[in-house]
């Protein structure tokens, strides 16, 4: 795109945000709610087009349709037909993996989608680094945002671990061409400038968060039984392992404990679940706003993970009031105090039995009134949605010739 359109010199622009979600779904994840929030708070302004795949089978592929997410309508291209009960890290082969699948599906409808997509003066957001050449291929320009911490040691799943080169050159790939790149954490961005110098002044921070008007600070409710959460999907590196064996750990505390899962993972596949499974109560896949409305319920969020980019979980957690207990991820310090919004309990060989103790400690203050909702939510109130987001759509004005770079 090297002009923009008239419709974009009136103040108007467009933004195609492509990812492999069917925004009417169920499915779980910290870019699907950064998806879902994206759309129920952009500027009226702004007409977005979200490129993705139809989880129910009902639409015509390759053709944009009129869907309404969270009270705001948007334009939606389906370009495959994937369940939407369907994990996005499959097992098996390369070409099972839904993000390959969702790419092939976009370029065998390269042509109309880059005719659409120039002559209605688009630029892109990207959620994947994988999906960094499509912005090139078609020819616009992209904001680049990178989600997740993981290394070559801590992959999400062995296929990632297997063809770890193509995230490799994928990054590098983004970096280069994307007219802004974020990353999820400060630690991540610091090393993306180290690693790419020359491109450090499109390097930026912006972390996740929890939208209040979905998850509003509610009292605790107190019956003597002390509820744990986790919401989200059972992958290998959020150490479903540690997590059971810790909430086990906590029952020899305690009898008044009950562990609550909401997501599509199956907990039974861990062998460590069955010391606690008389004790947990699976919730499945939920809306967000449906999540919000059990938390009011909990008293205690719950994290194991060995990396994060920064956890929606957490945010949403805190954004309730209620307090975290996790192990040590130095992106949490700046959201999870000791005895005000929780506990970060340091790694080591005596981690699980520490982080049974502290959230046993976390309810005693609960109960006690030491820890309430509205110390634990104001720990989250800089993290605004809107004013995140503003960043990312200011960078789109600046692509499309509306608004000068400061």
């Amino acid at each position: 795109m090297t002009h923009p359109t008239d419709q974009n010199r009136t103040g108007r622009y467009k933004v195609a945000i492509i990812h492999p979600l069917d925004p009417r779904g169920l499915k779980v994840g910290g870019i699907e709610t950064f998806v879902r929030d994206y759309i129920a708070l952009h500027p009226p302004e702004m007409d977005l087009l979200l490129i993705g795949v139809d989880g129910f089978g009902d639409l015509e592929l390759g053709k944009v349709h009129k869907v309404t997410v969270r009270g705001r309508e948007i334009d939606f291209l389906p370009v495959i037909h994937i369940p939407d009960e369907v994990s996005s890290v499959p097992e098996g082969g390369l070409l099972r993996a839904v993000l390959l699948r969702f790419k092939l599906a976009i370029l065998r409808r390269y042509f109309p989608i880059r005719k659409m997509l120039k002559a209605g003066g688009y630029t892109m957001d990207l959620r994947r680094i994988e999906l960094s050449t499509l912005p090139v291929a078609f020819g616009v320009k992209s904001v680049q945002m990178l989600h997740d911490g993981m290394s070559q040691d801590k992959a999400m799943s062995s296929l990632l671990k297997k063809y770890w080169w193509v995230k490799t050159a994928a990054e590098g790939f983004s970096v280069k061409h994307a007219g802004a790149f974020y990353c999820v954490n400060a630690d991540l961005t610091e090393r993306l400038k180290t690693s790419y110098p020359r491109h450090a002044a499109k390097l930026d921070t912006l972390p996740t968060w929890a939208n209040p008007q979905i998850f509003a600070t509610a009292p605790y409710v107190l019956d003597g039984t002390m509820n744990v959460i986790f919401t989200g999907r059972l992958d290998l590196f959020k150490r479903p392992d540690l997590m059971f064996q810790t909430i086990a750990e906590v029952r020899k505390l305690t009898d008044k404990i009950r562990f609550h899962y909401v997501g599509d993972g199956d907990p039974e596949t861990f062998p460590e679940f069955a010391a606690i499974r008389e004790i947990t109560i699976r919730h499945g896949r939920k809306t967000s706003e449906q999540i919000a409305e059990l938390l009011h319920t909990m008293h205690i969020g719950i994290l194991t993970s060995d990396f994060e980019g920064m956890p929606r979980v957490v945010m949403e957690c805190l954004s309730v009031g209620r307090p975290v207990v996790a192990l040590h991820l130095p992106q949490l310090e700046v959201v999870i105090e000791g005895g005000v919004s929780g506990y970060l309990v340091p790694r080591g060989p005596d981690q699980t039995v520490e982080h049974a103790r502290r959230l046993v400690d976390t309810f005693e203050a609960i109960e006690s009134g030491a820890i309430t909702p509205e110390k634990v939510a104001s720990k989250v109130e800089p993290f605004s949605a809107v004013r995140l987001l503003g960043k990312l759509w200011r960078n789109h004005r600046i692509l499309q010739g509306l608004e000068e770079r400061a």
